[in-house]
């Protein structure tokens, strides 16, 4: 069943170009996704905001601290506007959406299509799970 309440109001992806970013420009990078998801706050009534739980694989490891910088400052932006945040471990996230586990980004691109009504899949499996977040978090708040 679609959540008909449930509305994409905004949204973006924070694409980044450069392949080797120096100590400095990933600091800047920081306070650039900072300044982004504090206009969101700002610009939208926001209740919860939901997360992925990280982990980290041989092939991500270089990014950990990178990611857990954003992770901190986001944090701390919730916090200050006593917003609560919720995380969940990948399989969590795609048992909630999709009954499995383990179900692969494909699935999970489609299963947000159909859940949203959207007329494409995301192109991006980063917004399918950004979108599968909103939807658990969500469903968090609303009552049965």
């Amino acid at each position: 069943m679609i959540d008909d309440k449930l509305q994409i109001v905004d949204a973006g992806i924070l694409l980044l170009d450069q392949k080797a970013p120096t100590r400095t420009d990933q600091f800047k990078r920081m306070r650039e996704i900072y300044s982004f998801f504090e206009e969101m706050v700002r610009k939208h009534k926001i209740t919860a905001v939901g997360i992925e739980k990280l982990y980290f694989t041989k092939y991500n490891q270089s990014n950990a601290e990178f990611v857990y910088g954003i992770r901190g400052a986001l944090a701390m932006l919730l916090i200050d506007h006593g917003i609560p945040l919720h995380e969940y471990t990948p399989p969590e996230l795609k048992k909630r959406i999709s009954m499995n586990g383990k179900a692969s980004k494909a699935v999970m691109q489609r299963m947000i299509m159909k859940l949203y009504n959207l007329e494409n899949i995301p192109t991006y499996h980063d917004t399918a799970d950004a979108l599968g977040l909103a939807r658990v978090v969500r469903r968090k708040y609303v009552k049965k």
